[in-house]
């Protein structure tokens, strides 16, 4: 990325005749900003972290690796799909993405191995082939996946819709959708074969939205499933393609990106947005669009009689999973250790509640794994660093395992922080090791991360990675909506939809069409 796209905020800018501020850079937040500014409105984002893009940067470390930290792989974005013209659209044609091939993600379940394979009639023929008496069983799994992600992109547009139409229509659409997201992933699954290796293997992606089978809605986990049943794919390049290439774009219709800009206070005056604080310095808008979770909007940015005002309440509903996550350079490439570029997801045994929820900080790196191969799904890693390669290493990571170190400051936690850090560090490499052996001693540098590590970059209070947890009350929440009851103040980001990068953008596209009503059409004209 260019250092002129994006910059720190100096006394001297000038913020005169803003439209909108966006609250944070991750895809939701430069997504609704790229709209606006093709349409015209003068736009500003802020960012707190020293890197932009949320959830699709990548970091570095001095002997040349590079990671992501949340874009694994992304589904939907084959030629001529309608995720990828939104990609298109908002990143000028400048991302371009790699298959990562026929298989994408491989199951272990104790010692039998699952293959998930691209394009729905081959994802159904294999799982038949691996449970041939239960085939009436997967053919119903599917068909619900389908109906319930009808209902579904119609219950995320009606989110766009004024109280009029939200009160009449909007009513039926929900009652349809609710059919589905109001029972969970276990309820449904569990209605159509009593085979709990068939359960645990149709649930087995569960980590993309941080939930067990028994807690999580269905229609989340439909949402996802269908996501990638016609395969995964990698941004070409890394995953901070994605923010880089969009940045460009945004900056090139006037936009601006500032970061080291934490917001402290959303400005609010008889109801209605008049701007944002940054520090003591009061900066004027017509609207503040937030893309910081609706927690940290609601609780950390404004005052608990707007909150009231705008029925805001988590009383019923926690934040999602945080996580444990190892990062691994290696000093020779994956072609030459043949690592794949499908994504490998390993449990102990079929009980994948118990694995994930009863998880203890011993227990958790032996009996849950998911492992992603960066270099390996990016062409044009080889190139750009010869004999390297990287893998990420993902296991379950409660806050509560590591809040006693929470006050300290990153980097400076202590040594009892750090030697837990290493025990981890050692648990996560042996399972890795039995899982890729021929890694085994070409490991040359590690990283790990807590749950306290995502909130030092995201202040995400709890370390979670997903916003709120996708369970079925989510789905019933009032003020999961673009538009909330403050007049100029709008919310995008992954809890106004559903979890990752394709749920982000589409929230950053419905608050875009919430502010700029029937001049929408041009912009979807464009998009051709």
């Amino acid at each position: 990325m260019s250092i002129k796209n994006y910059k720190k905020l100096t006394p001297d800018a000038n913020f005169s005749g803003v439209d909108h501020i966006i609250i944070g850079s991750g895809i939701g937040g430069l997504t609704v900003a790229t709209w606006l500014a093709r349409a015209g409105k003068k736009v500003v984002v802020f960012e707190q972290h020293y890197v932009p893009g949320g959830f699709t940067h990548s970091f570095k470390r001095k002997k040349g690796f590079n990671w992501d930290v949340g874009v694994h792989y992304i589904g939907n974005v084959g030629t001529g799909s309608s995720l990828k013209r939104l990609f298109d659209f908002i990143t000028d044609n400048k991302v371009r993405w790699a298959s990562m091939g026929d298989v994408y993600d491989v199951v272990h379940i104790a010692d039998k191995v699952y293959e998930f394979k691209a394009g729905k009639e081959n994802m159904r023929a294999q799982l038949i082939s691996y449970f041939p008496d239960e085939s009436k069983a997967i053919n119903t799994y599917l068909k619900r996946i389908e109906t319930s992600n009808k209902y579904g992109n119609a219950f995320f547009f009606e989110k766009t819709f004024k109280p009029i139409l939200s009160l009449t229509i909007g009513k039926l659409i929900k009652r349809l959708f609710w059919k589905y997201s109001q029972k969970t992933t276990f309820e449904v699954v569990s209605s159509l074969t009593n085979n709990k290796r068939l359960i645990a293997v149709l649930c087995a992606q569960c980590g993309n939205y941080g939930l067990a089978p028994k807690r999580s809605s269905f229609a989340a986990h439909a949402m996802v499933i269908a996501h990638f049943m016609e395969g995964g794919y990698y941004p070409i390049g890394g995953a901070d393609t994605l923010a880089t290439t969009t940045i460009d774009h945004l900056t090139a219709y006037g936009g601006e990106v500032y970061i080291n800009s934490k917001v402290d206070e959303i400005v609010v005056l008889k109801n209605k947005v008049q701007g944002i604080k940054i520090n003591d310095r009061f900066i004027s808008c017509k609207s503040v669009i937030s893309n910081i979770g609706v927690n940290n909007t609601f609780n950390h940015l404004l005052s608990s009689k707007d909150r009231q005002r705008c029925q805001f309440t988590l009383d019923e509903i926690k934040p999602s999973t945080g996580h444990i996550c190892l990062y691994v350079g290696l000093d020779i490439s994956d072609k030459a250790l043949d690592l794949p570029k499908n994504n490998v997801w390993y449990f102990k045994h079929d009980d994948i509640d118990h694995i994930i929820d009863q998880a203890t900080i011993e227990s958790a790196p032996l009996n849950f794994a998911y492992v992603s191969f960066p270099s390996a799904k990016d062409p044009n890693w080889a190139d750009t660093h010869p004999n390297k390669a990287t893998i990420q290493a993902i296991t379950v990571g409660r806050y509560d395992w590591f809040k006693k170190y929470e006050e300290a400051p990153w980097m400076k936690r202590g040594k009892e922080y750090s030697e837990l850090k290493q025990e981890l560090e050692k648990q996560m490499l042996k399972k890795l090791y039995e899982l890729f052996p021929q890694i085994k001693g070409h490991v040359i540098e590690t990283e790990i991360s807590t749950p306290l590590s995502t909130k030092h970059f995201t202040k995400y209070q709890h370390g979670e990675i997903y916003g709120l947890e996708h369970s079925p009350k989510r789905f019933r929440l009032p003020f999961l909506r673009p538009e909330t009851k403050i007049k100029g103040l709008r919310l995008v980001g992954q809890d106004i939809t559903i979890v990752g990068v394709a749920g982000a953008m589409l929230s950053g596209m419905l608050a875009a069409i919430t502010i700029l009503k029937f001049g929408v059409r041009k912009l979807f004209k464009q998009m051709k």
